[in-house]
């Protein structure tokens, strides 16, 4: 008998804490949570095994990120507003982050005052930020709502495409046959190639326009940012499309949020 057997991470929410958020520009409410690897059988584990790492995932824009518990004088066990979650558990949030509030502010207020290194450092941020969500969705071939419904059509297709022929053509029937399988085939794949366009337009572009709006980046700086993501063989410097995410750059600001 084969047995499906391995490791998998294994997440324990530990509850809620205040924190900086890099994507949504401002302090945010995070739900913090312990990341262990665990040996499991048939993707059923036991307990919460080794542990690897924390992370926090922003309540607002739902971003996950690294995490350090010491970070934190203590975890919320309840979602509370921001201004409580911040006292009860990262009370200094302001002191120790006084820097990064401070660039955020003048992004804010005076971007002309950025260096071209400041500006470089916040556009390539999020990129890196987001970069391991879009590796794990392109490690293995996926198959989104329209990707399964083509399927469906397809069989459908196979099976009634050469019924309406052999009705309406009958010396046509025998050839009808591998032609409407091709078209169906060629349906799937065209749906599959296009579920990762799909995902980075729903998943990831929204999110970038978000962050980067108060930057107004060139098409120069994203494509500098692209390019270099590229050569670092991050897989988010080849699947996102430039249009894709300055035609939501310049959506109207309700697309954003």
């Amino acid at each position: 008998m084969f047995i499906v057997w391995g490791r998998k991470l294994v997440y324990r929410k530990q509850g809620y804490v205040a924190d900086f958020c890099p994507i949504c520009r401002v302090p945010s409410a995070f739900e913090l949570k312990r990341v262990g690897s665990a040996g499991h059988v048939y993707y059923v584990s036991v307990g919460e095994g080794q542990l690897v790492g924390y992370e926090r995932t922003c309540q607002t824009c739902h971003t996950p990120l690294k995490a350090e518990p010491s970070t934190y004088a203590s975890v919320a066990h309840a979602p509370a507003a921001l201004p409580a979650l911040q006292a009860q558990t990262f009370p200094n949030l302001t002191t120790a982050l006084s820097e990064r509030l401070a660039l955020e502010e003048r992004v804010r207020n005076a971007p002309e005052s950025l260096t071209a290194d400041e500006r470089q450092a916040l556009i390539r941020s999020p990129f890196l930020i987001l970069s391991p969500k879009v590796e794990k969705r392109f490690k293995t071939t996926q198959f989104d709502g329209k990707a399964a419904l083509s399927i469906v059509a397809a069989i459908v297709l196979m099976i009634l495409g050469p019924a309406l022929v052999s009705v309406v053509a009958p010396n046509a029937a025998d050839v009808a046959i591998p032609v409407f399988i091709a078209l169906g085939l060629a349906l799937v794949i065209w749906q599959m190639m296009s579920g990762g366009r799909r995902f980075m337009k729903r998943e990831i572009v929204p999110v970038l326009a978000r962050t980067l709006g108060p930057l107004s980046p060139t098409r120069t700086e994203i494509d500098a940012t692209l390019q270099e993501l590229r050569t670092a063989k991050h897989q988010i410097g080849r699947k996102l499309r430039v249009d894709d995410l300055f035609a939501q750059l310049q959506a109207p600001v309700k697309a954003h949020s």
